[in-house]
């Protein structure tokens, strides 16, 4: 991206600061307009601002006799949502940053594999690792097997060795499946996601939401409640020991029900994301009309995880290996036999 921008001109944004106030900065280091450099990138790609969100509380002096600045620990940011209109989707924030947490070290003939971060062993749960060797006409062969097992041994898992062409052949039949059952009958292919995803989700929801607004209300009710003790121990309509014990025993129901609140509130939340998930991939897969082939930009947009388990061997002698293919939103998705039917 770094690279993009220098070689179309884009100002960084020092440079664009400086044109509009160009006697703030007097070195020529901020005179170097399109001299874009990675961490500039990683701030852009990290600033919620573009999600509507606000950020205080990043950092804080050192001391309140010293104006040296510290880093708060994210865990302390103030952050308040909703305060103006997002420039991007939640959807593409996270797409984006699960690109970003993943490893992608280059192989040894120089590309980044298009799968880092997205394999995992069925046994032991670690990311599979990418190793090639070269053939004799000097292309290179490359496979996966899980991290647990080269690093450790076979006492620790086994190795889910799989080839790099026969993940990507699986992967690339099982989305264009999912693709054809979409362009087929858009109607009931939402319908199926929908009917899988939404149902159980928002009974959840609605139960816990009411379980939210009664406990809402009663804290309420509590303040009226406690002032109204406050008032008759006031004009002596009750005792001190009785306002005591009465009192204590509504605030600490009161403290109980305003801990429980936030929990139940982000229960709700998660739930409501949970079933707007059929509508989510939906966004998604509509954009494309036909995959013939895969790269990192499509695998990390439908895919969250691909499962792989060891192989085993049938009782006819053949040898099979199963893959679990989990896509963004809705989890694994039904065979196009089960999909057809449901059609």
């Amino acid at each position: 991206m770094a690279k993009i921008f220098r070689e179309e001109k884009v100002l960084t944004p020092i440079a664009y600061f400086n044109l509009n106030n160009p006697d703030y900065f007097k070195s020529d280091y901020w005179r170097k307009e399109f001299d874009w450099h990675v961490t500039s990138i990683r701030a852009i790609l990290n600033n919620e601002v573009y999600l509507g969100k606000l950020v205080y509380g990043k950092q804080r002096n050192k001391s309140m006799k010293s104006k040296e600045k510290v880093r708060n620990p994210k865990e302390d940011w103030i952050v308040v949502e909703n305060c103006h209109e997002p420039i991007i989707t939640q959807e593409l924030w996270d797409t984006v940053h699960k690109i970003l947490n993943a490893k992608h070290r280059p192989a040894k003939a120089g590309e980044v594999q298009m799968f880092a971060g997205l394999l995992y062993c069925s046994d032991c749960g670690h990311c599979l690792t990418y190793s090639q060797k070269q053939r004799k006409d000097g292309s290179y062969h490359g496979a996966y097997s899980c991290w647990m097992y080269k690093t450790h041994g076979k006492e620790y898992c086994a190795s889910h060795y799989i080839t790099f062409d026969t993940i990507y052949e699986l992967v690339l039949i099982d989305i264009q499946r999912n693709l054809f059952q979409y362009r087929k009958n858009t109607d009931k292919f939402k319908s199926i996601l929908s009917r899988k995803y939404q149902s159980d989700s928002q009974k959840q929801a609605e139960q816990i939401t009411l379980e939210y607004e009664q406990k809402q209300k009663r804290c309420e009710e509590l303040d009226k409640i406690i002032s109204r003790l406050y008032e008759d121990n006031v004009l002596g309509r009750i005792g001190d020991e009785r306002y005591e014990s009465m009192s204590q025993s509504y605030e600490l129901e009161q403290v109980e029900i305003k801990k429980a609140l936030p929990i139940l509130k982000s229960k709700i939340d998660e739930l409501k994301r949970q079933s707007d998930c059929a509508d989510n991939f939906i966004n998604v897969i509509k954009k494309y009309t036909i995959i013939d082939k895969l790269d990192a930009a499509i695998l990390n947009e439908l895919i969250d995880k691909i499962v792989v388990h060891h192989k085993e061997q049938a009782e006819d002698g053949r040898t099979f290996q199963q893959i679990e293919i989990y896509y963004r939103f809705v989890g694994k998705l039904g065979t196009e036999n089960e999909l057809s039917k449901a059609a």
